[in-house]
């Protein structure tokens, strides 16, 4: 699934999948509405898609002053370094979509005239064109206290004020202006809609659901990204009910159909979504956008363009884990496919001080392991807290298999 690029879904069928682990609310309704077409557009918002309050103003104004990233004014360092390319300053501050989703709301595209950068501000409402509403069920934590609250455990020292959170409707959506401008959607004429994008994030996901009746309604939900609640110190509940709901789907269609097969596909739906999630959480952690690289061996790609060259490795094995655990991203790691046969097969695992620890039978193969570009330092940022923590059975299992391997050696 593309990243950096706008992403268009037609399918009902694919939809609603992408919606049931976002907006249980969203969900009901077009499961309501049998008979009613959707599309859908999702992006991951880039630098150029956040609000300029978010962001440095040029080289003359350090990391500090990019706010809306969820790294730590170290880690960016860190990156820079790495990557030998500086993060991003001010440039346009619009949501970018493309020119098929213009067409899809039968609205016109703003376009650059030549002349003086004043006569270019012709803006135009997508609320002439449909109704618009903010689904609330998915905007829980695009709030300034959420916001400040990432913010400082970023390091950055701007607290910005409370009073800038959006007020929500009392029902399930709340209406909501919206203008285009001419790199986008947002802007300061939008009061509510500003507010809102203050705690949009750089990874964070912004979609629009269109509605195709008589008149035309758009919805828009928004979805944090991973490391988000890894700063927060909180969970996905959205995405933890729905694990729970699908697997008691999953059991139910198990006992009725008493069939292996369906228990070997039951995960594949989860798996998919799961490995996605992995690779936002790792776009935090460069500075080139919809690029992900394995924490091992440091394999980089643009996700979108050559998914399969990474796999979504569990730490904890899936058989050990219950549904919640075995799809929570910090039990999963990215790797490239070397590193993740090595893994599952607890033939290396990461000890306490997030090094790679190796079998006896390849720790002395020095070629063997440049030739797998295992031997040079891990990428540590990723290896939180709560990922020790499961890393912890990982390493126990690698020690057991260890003694096997070194008896089967006798």
């Amino acid at each position: 699934m593309p990243f950096s690029s706008i992403t268009f879904l037609a399918d009902r069928e694919m939809i609603v999948n992408f919606i049931e682990s976002r907006s249980k609310d969203m969900f009901e309704y077009i499961q309501a509405h049998p008979h009613t077409r959707f599309t859908l557009w999702y992006k991951n918002l880039t630098h150029s898609d956040l609000t300029n309050r978010g962001k440095r103003n040029g080289g003359r104004e350090g990391l500090d002053k990019n706010l809306l990233y969820y790294l730590s004014i170290q880690e960016m360092r860190e990156i820079e370094e790495a990557s030998e390319k500086p993060f991003e300053s001010a440039k346009q501050s619009n949501i970018g979509m493309s020119d098929g989703f213009y067409r899809d709301l039968d609205m016109p595209r703003l376009q650059r005239r030549d002349g003086p950068q004043t006569t270019q501000h012709e803006h135009l409402q997508l609320n002439d064109y449909a109704d618009v509403y903010l689904v609330n069920d998915t905007v829980k934590y695009f709030t300034m206290e959420y916001t400040n609250k990432v913010i400082r455990n970023t390091g950055k020292s701007v607290k910005w004020d409370n009073s800038e959170t959006i007020a929500l409707s009392g029902s399930k959506f709340t209406p909501i202006q919206i203008t285009q401008a001419i790199h986008g959607l947002g802007t300061a004429d939008d009061i509510e809609f500003h507010k809102l994008r203050l705690s949009m994030f750089c990874n964070d996901t912004f979609i629009v659901l269109i509605e195709h009746s008589a008149i035309k309604s758009v919805y828009i939900l928004l979805e944090k990204n991973p490391r988000f609640f890894t700063l927060v110190g909180e969970t996905n509940k959205n995405w933890e009910q729905y694990l729970q709901v699908k697997r008691q789907q999953e059991q139910a269609r198990v006992t009725v159909l008493n069939g292996l097969a369906v228990e070997e596909e039951k995960s594949r739906a989860q798996q998919s979504a799961w490995k996605e999630l992995l690779a936002k959480e790792m776009m935090n952690y460069t500075t080139h956008e919809g690029e992900v690289f394995c924490p091992f061996t440091q394999i980089s790609a643009d996700f979108e363009s050559v998914p399969m060259l990474f796999i979504a490795s569990h730490i904890k094995r899936f058989a050990d884990s219950d549904i919640v655990e075995a799809y929570d991203v910090n039990n999963g790691l990215l790797l490239s496919a070397n590193a993740d046969a090595l893994f599952d097969k607890h033939m290396i695992t990461v000890d306490e001080n997030k090094q790679l620890i190796f079998s006896f039978l390849i720790d002395n193969n020095w070629q063997l392991k440049q030739k797998l570009l295992l031997n040079q330092h891990i990428f540590t940022l990723i290896l939180n807290d709560k990922r020790m923590e499961y890393m912890k059975e990982h390493r126990k299992i690698f020690y057991l298999k260890e003694a096997e391997r070194k008896r089967a050696k006798i």
